[in-house]
């Protein structure tokens, strides 16, 4: 068997894979290394992250055409939100002598005096025979999630039912219910 063929057969290649004197050096192993660091501070004060507060208010008696619901002072704090949610129901009566009507529900939710967030409900130019009542109804809702900066706040609910060529119109069940949530 000629030198080159003797080096390139399988039981050379195979030699050198299981003798470690034909593989090379082995290198020590290298110790671990961690940079050198100062005292470790004390642990900052953890607050719990979810729902913090609810706060919730709901009335079911008749209201004057206009009327506010108005919640008690929330405090919000660094990486909260506030979670609205509002509700009104509206009932309408028409002008039996009349054959045409219109009606409107509106709700305003407001923090301190700045309007956040508006829903409207209407209905115009609604047809009914003459002599004869028309008796409808709106449920007006919202959900808004409000990202203020850290403070306190008055969160109201501002509700309107109005119309034209009505008899009556009277704001019955509503509620306005808060959640103050870590994030």
């Amino acid at each position: 068997m000629s030198k080159e063929d003797e080096l390139n057969s399988p039981g050379i290649l195979q030699s050198a894979a299981l003798d470690p004197i034909l593989i090379g050096p082995k290198l020590p192993t290298i110790p671990s290394f961690t940079l050198p660091t100062g005292q470790t501070g004390s642990t900052g004060v953890t607050k719990p992250t979810g729902i913090i507060s609810v706060i919730f208010r709901q009335i079911s008696t008749t209201a004057p055409a206009s009327t506010t619901l108005t919640l008690p002072a929330i405090n919000v704090e660094v990486n909260q939100i506030v979670k609205l949610e509002g509700v009104f129901r509206s009932d309408y009566v028409s002008n039996p002598s009349l054959t045409e009507f219109s009606v409107s529900s509106v709700l305003n939710l407001v923090r301190d005096v700045t309007i956040i967030a508006i829903q409207v409900e209407a209905q115009t130019n609604i047809q009914k025979p003459a002599n004869t009542q028309a008796y409808l109804t709106h449920n007006v809702s919202v959900i808004w999630v409000d990202i203020p900066p850290p403070g306190t706040y008055v969160y109201r609910l501002n509700m309107s039912a109005s119309g034209v060529n009505i008899s009556t119109s009277t704001i019955m069940d509503r509620n306005l219910t808060a959640t103050v949530i870590s994030i």
